[in-house]
């Protein structure tokens, strides 16, 4: 039984994260996509030896694709290339700090497979693009989806009253986007939308995917698939990276107010908002 999905991992410092996502992966049949903005020998023999483990399960063992890359290109064009040439139905976009196997987190579902149920999901509900719940390793719960805000913000989602975000929902209760730590997407969508937007190195990309997911077609929905959870071991690369994340931030919400000022409202609110990410930056590069 061939299953419909590539899966693609960008990476950068994290080795240990990547190590413990390719051995997850090991015998698995599915088609693994590994691009790395900071190749080194150690993760080349990783890949290597998750290459050479036949599967053990009564399915076509999966291929690990392995892209070196000569710098480091950023999350957005990292994803970009290692989706150019899926053809598979699914995509499943994954951060290297993202576990699939963790004693803090047992659910009924996380006995299944995680990422048959994730495209099991989507495909029920007709969603485009959908994400586990993704806990932290103190076991709070991220969000449950998030709203972008007219000054220039994202307003994380605490409570579990939306499971998904369909077009014709009441404003009041629609989400604007999940995020793209551990995200199926369908394919046909994604390169439709011309991936993510590679002028965004890293951060708020997925910001912008989803608004542009809005404009495509009034049928267009995601959401949180909640019978499941992964472990987000979040900010592990950014943690080494001084002010890089506060730089990224300063940046890109001017990006996306420019590519989408309907969604913005240009006042002082928005002005002291910009103001903050020039705090940030300043304070993290004190640091």
């Amino acid at each position: 039984m061939k299953i419909g999905l590539t899966i693609i991992i960008p990476t950068y410092n994290n080795t240990r994260g990547l190590k413990c996502l390719l051995n997850y992966f090991r015998g698995k049949p599915y088609k693994v996509v590994v691009v790395d903005n900071q190749p080194n020998e150690e993760k080349k023999k990783i890949v290597e030896l998750v290459k050479s483990v036949k599967s053990v399960e009564s399915v076509e063992s999966g291929k690990i694709i392995y892209l070196p890359q000569e710098k480091n290109l950023g999350f957005a064009i990292a994803v970009n290339r290692g989706a150019k040439d899926v053809k598979s139905k699914w995509m499943l976009i994954l951060n290297d700090d993202i576990e699939f196997q963790s004693t803090k987190i047992q659910t009924p579902r996380n006995k299944q497979d995680t990422i048959k149920y994730l495209i099991q999901y989507a495909e029920e509900k007709n969603l485009d693009a959908v994400s586990p719940i993704l806990r932290n390793p103190n076991g709070e719960v991220e969000n449950y989806g998030y709203k972008v805000l007219p000054i220039g913000k994202v307003e994380l989602i605490k409570s579990d009253g939306i499971r998904w975000n369909q077009m014709e929902s009441d404003e009041n209760s629609k989400i604007d986007g999940i995020t793209a730590a551990c995200l199926l997407v369908r394919t046909e969508v994604f390169k439709k939308l011309g991936g993510f937007d590679e002028s965004f190195f890293a951060y708020l990309e997925d910001v912008d995917f989803f608004l542009r997911l809005a404009t495509l077609a009034q049928d267009r929905s995601f959401g949180i698939a909640y019978d499941v959870e992964v472990l987000h071991n979040h900010m592990t690369t950014t943690k080494t990276m001084g002010n890089f994340k506060a730089r990224q931030d300063m940046v890109n919400w001017w990006r996306l107010f420019f590519k989408h000022p309907k969604k913005f409202k240009f006042d002082l609110d928005f002005i002291l908002e910009r103001l903050r990410n020039v705090s940030g930056f300043v304070k993290a590069s004190l640091m």
